[in-house]
């Protein structure tokens, strides 16, 4: 009897790579958001930086997919270029997608001269919603026409992005705006495509509050399936935090057991490049704070999972690459320095957050510390 235990033991103890752990978070856990200059590059500069992401133990990717650029001319053609080339980027590199379906055509905007106007009509961004659903969703024509990718289905959608900042949704009223919009794509989606599931905009700032605003004033609830939360904090505690209030919401609302994801965080190495506002001085550090930080976020989530019942689902570092200069626009401001790397059209510059951010990954994956293959 002895020999029969301790045999399937050693064999997995010879399949297991050297120095490799027990994994502690689920598949997905370490996201990234993909965003800016990058996402602009050619296809093969793109499918390098998607293979470097896998190697670093990235399992998930949250990118937009822009309906202003899909659709540009009420009733023409959608164009499905730049989604397709995401959807196939992370299939081909073993990662999940996770796309956030903002901005409107100035056809169907509000304020057609404003790029952060909601549409006039929730259904008609449902509507996209539900062609990107019946592309690349459960049962999506994608696949069909892509038999050489590897499948793997879009099936969670984030619905617009911090609406309650006028950088996005610039309309007053916007709990019962964001509401309206919610409940028809919550309605569409799960038509298009059963396994299809809403995950709800990311919220910043005061998130509880917002949260709590549009429980009561947007009538959210049964609406999503998946609660976001998108917080930068001045330390890796103020974001648990933050993640305790928001969970208070939720279980206000009957959704205390809701998967939580952080869509956003991060630690943009700000400090001494940029002037900083008042209001933003405890988020901006320095590369190496940024980094300290980020192995503490991780660390902090991924223990909280296992002693306070799974509170974080997934952690989407902000961001893959930035610019790391500074930009006429004043909306960018200290964001501009978030990502791992260091990249604005030419070559990508690794920064040291980077190699925090593998270490964290292989240690939470369970993969071995000298092979990032053997993170997959």
């Amino acid at each position: 009897m002895g020999v029969r235990i301790a045999l399937p033991v050693l064999l997995l103890a010879l399949l297991l790579p050297a120095g490799a752990g027990a994994r502690s978070v689920p598949q997905g856990f370490y996201g990234m958001v993909y965003d800016g200059a990058a996402t602009k590059a050619s296809p093969s500069v793109q499918d390098a930086q998607f293979a470097r992401m896998a190697k670093a133990g990235v399992e998930s990717v949250r990118t937009v997919f822009s309906w202003a650029d899909a659709q540009p001319v009420q009733g023409g053609p959608t164009n499905f270029a730049a989604t397709d080339l995401a959807v196939a980027l992370a299939a081909r590199h073993g990662m999940s997608l996770l796309p956030v379906v903002i901005y409107t055509p100035p056809w169907e905007r509000i304020d057609a001269s404003d790029p952060a106007s909601p549409p006039v009509d929730p259904a008609t961004y449902a509507e996209y919603l539900s062609e990107l659903a019946a592309r690349y969703g459960s049962a999506g024509t994608f696949w069909a026409q892509h038999p050489e990718l590897p499948r793997r289905p879009v099936l969670y959608w984030q619905v617009w992005n911090e609406p309650h900042l006028t950088l996005y949704w610039n309309h007053p009223r916007w709990q019962e705006g964001y509401g309206a919009l919610l409940r028809a794509a919550h309605a569409t989606l799960r038509k298009a495509d059963p396994q299809a599931r809403v995950v709800l905009a990311g919220l910043t700032g005061t998130s509880w509050d917002a949260l709590q605003s549009l429980y009561t004033r947007g009538k959210v609830k049964g609406q999503f399936d998946v609660a976001a939360l998108q917080t930068y904090t001045g330390s890796a505690r103020h974001l648990l935090l933050a993640v305790h209030l928001f969970r208070h919401v939720l279980a206000r609302h009957g959704a205390a057991r809701m998967p939580l994801w952080l869509t956003e965080m991060g630690w943009p190495a700000a400090k001494g490049r940029v002037h900083v506002p008042i209001y933003q001085r405890t988020i901006a550090t320095s590369d190496a704070g940024m980094a300290r930080r980020l192995t503490a976020g991780y660390k902090l989530i991924a223990h909280e999972r296992r002693a306070r019942n799974a509170l974080v689902s997934r952690a989407y570092w902000y961001s893959w690459s930035s610019p790391y200069r500074p930009s006429s626009d004043p909306g960018t401001g200290i964001f501009r320095y978030s990502g791992l790397f260091r990249f604005d059209g030419g070559s990508f510059v690794r920064e040291p957050a980077f190699s925090a951010y593998v270490r964290s990954a292989r240690a939470h994956e369970g993969c071995a510390k000298t092979a990032a293959a053997t993170c997959r």
